[in-house]
């Protein structure tokens, strides 16, 4: 195929190696915009200590920081669930908009302050709904 013996490249082998390179270019282009969509986390700039967890006088949680959070990951519901391992049995839930069915969820472990200066450890889950 090669026209000369100048080893210029003859116009078949450029039609070959051009088809190679865009059939792989196509097949990174495919798995880079595969791994993007599934690498989306609504989650990912939140701050747990802003949710105030208080646990001194029964579990309260802020609300305000939660509805703010609606608008600026630009989901739809917030659900936030405390949980005090050893220390208290029951789960404390906490719900603000909508629920649906795509969700995505994260897990924090916060030192919270309790009565006369302790500290107990509690698991936050976060989940939201897009």
């Amino acid at each position: 195929m090669i026209s000369d013996r100048h080893a210029d490249m003859g116009f078949m082998e450029a039609m070959i190696s051009l088809m190679a390179v865009i059939a792989v270019l196509g097949m990174y282009m495919a798995f880079l915009a595969s791994s993007s969509v599934a690498a989306y986390d609504p989650l990912e700039d939140m701050d747990p200590g802003s949710l105030d967890v208080d646990i001194s006088d029964g579990v309260k949680v802020s609300e305000s920081y939660m509805y703010s959070c609606l608008g600026e990951f630009d989901i739809v519901g917030m659900q936030v669930t405390v949980t005090i391992p050893y220390f208290s049995e029951e789960e404390h839930s906490f719900m603000v908009g909508k629920v649906s069915d795509i969700s995505s969820s994260k897990r924090f472990s916060e030192v919270l302050e309790y009565e006369n200066g302790r500290h107990i450890p509690a698991v936050i889950e976060v989940v939201s709904y897009i």
